[in-house]
This record gives C-alpha cells, sequence and structure tokens, in this order.
C-alpha cells in the first residue's frame, strides 16, 4: 500500500487562489492610503476545488493512502537563526488560506503540523523515518525544493511536464551541500558570496563522488577562502537543510540543528 505525501502549503495556496481568481479584486489609491477589496469567495467551492485535487494526486501517484504536512503560521525555528529568512516573502495570504487549512483538519485529512516547522520539514521527517509510515511512500509537490530529501518524489507541473524519480541519499546530500554554498535569494540566505553554479558543481564534484563529509570540508574551506568564518557556512548549511528523521528529537518534539 502506498501514501503519498501532500505538500499541503502549496495545495492551500493553489486552491485558495483559484477560487479568489474568479472574484473581481478592486484596488482603490486615495492620497497616502491603497484599499483592495478582495471580495467574497466561495467555501463549498473551495472544498470541492481541494478534495479534487486531493484526489488527483492520488491517483498520479498511485497511492491509496494520504497524508497532508502544513507549516507552522506562529514560529519558523530558521527565522530564530536567521531573521532574515524569508523575511521577503509577502505577509498577506489568499482568501481562504486558514479556512482551507482548518477544513483539512475538520474534513478527517491525515493532517501533520508541527510547532517551528515549515511544511518542508514534516515532509522530509515522514519521508525518512521508517517508523512513522509504513510501507511505500512517495512524495507530492508543485515546488522543485526537495532535492535534498531522499525519497521518492512526484513532482507535479501547470505545464504538464510531471516528473517521477527516486532520490538517493547521495543525490540529496549533493544538493544539500550545493544548496549551502549558493544560496537561495528567494529564502532569505545568501550562501557563500561570489559563488554560483558552475563554481559550486566544480566544487563539489559529481554525485557520489566524495563523501557529505568531505564535501562539507569543501564547503568550509570555500567560506573561509572568501573571508567568512566557518559558523557562517553551518548557518546557510541550517537554512538550506531540509529536516530528516534524524534531524528530530522525536520525545521532546524539537529539532536537532544539523552539524557533521
Amino acid at each position: 500500500m502506498r501514501t503519498v505525501i501532500i505538500d499541503g502549503d502549496v495545495v492551500v495556496y493553489k486552491v485558495a487562489e483559484a477560487v479568489a481568481d474568479s472574484f473581481e479584486v478592486k484596488t482603490e489609491e486615495q492620497d497616502d492610503y491603497i484599499y483592495r477589496n478582495i471580495g467574497w469567495a466561495s467555501k463549498s467551492q473551495a472544498q470541492e476545488v481541494l478534495d479534487n485535487m486531493i484526489n488527483d494526486i492520488c491517483n498520479d501517484c498511485k497511492a491509496e493512502k494520504v497524508c497532508i504536512c502544513l507549516s507552522d503560521m506562529n514560529s519558523n525555528f530558521r527565522k530564530s537563526l536567521n531573521p532574515s529568512y524569508k523575511s521577503n516573502r509577502r505577509a498577506i495570504k489568499p482568501i481562504l488560506y486558514e479556512y482551507l487549512r482548518k477544513y483539512m483538519f475538520e474534513a478527517g485529512y491525515k493532517v501533520y503540523e508541527r510547532p517551528s516547522l515549515e511544511a518542508d520539514d514534516v515532509i522530509g521527517i515522514l519521508a525518512t523515518s521508517t517508523k512513522i509510515i509504513k510501507g511505500d511512500k512517495v512524495v507530492w509537490s508543485l515546488d522543485k525544493d526537495f532535492k535534498t530529501i531522499p525519497c521518492k518524489f512526484h513532482r507535479a507541473s501547470i505545464k504538464g511536464d510531471d516528473e517521477s524519480k527516486i532520490i538517493s541519499e547521495a543525490e540529496a546530500d549533493w544538493w544539500f551541500m550545493y544548496q549551502t554554498l549558493i544560496g537561495d535569494s528567494v529564502d532569505g540566505y545568501s550562501g557563500c558570496k561570489g559563488i554560483g553554479d558552475k563554481t559550486a558543481r566544480k566544487i563539489l564534484g559529481g554525485v557520489g563522488e566524495h563523501s557529505l563529509s568531505e564535501m562539507w570540508q569543501s564547503v568550509i574551506d570555500t567560506y573561509k577562502s572568501k573571508g567568512f568564518a566557518e559558523d557562517e557556512a553551518l548557518l546557510n548549511a541550517r537554512m538550506a537543510r531540509i529536516l530528516r528523521a534524524e534531524d528530530y528529537d522525536f520525545k521532546k518534539k524539537e529539532v536537532k540543528l544539523w552539524q557533521i
């Protein structure tokens, strides 16, 4: 029996935006103020769209069971380490965003949401744990940022170029170190300044060519060559790492910050 682990943040955003798009958005400006009237949106329509989307995901992934992962809306452990993390993301959520989150629980879906964790982290923990979800499992998302999780992965695409692949631990570790080097401006961490795609690939070599500890030493050496301390490399690594089961203390319900 296969379980699909769904990126619930993506589902909620897509459904909320799809339903809201059918309503007029009116913006008015007056002096120093802007007023935005987002109108009305149908809860029943949103429920139907969400249920159909989850059903389609199950069919696409050939899964009989489903679990949905959501981000904690109140806290984020990365922001406590780096205040600039995702500081440029818009604070305004789509209409029906909070309602759809509640609906997932009320409708009886198996939903995982954990304090201070993003949906990505919850997905990573579930995908790499051998105890929580038994049997075959596959991760589903529209996002491309799951290369650092060793798992079966299905990425749906609006363009229709869906992708299904198995990400090995060696590949996941490589992408983790790659992301630590180049950073992510969208998420608000810089990586090692001056290091781009080509240089990062040259530093790390091919997938499986070097162990994680060897790649990590190369990352540290690169940061130092650019005038940064090892702590800067470690901070970027902790921003880049999507949590795996080994990175979470299940008894204390706390993140175990990554280190070699």
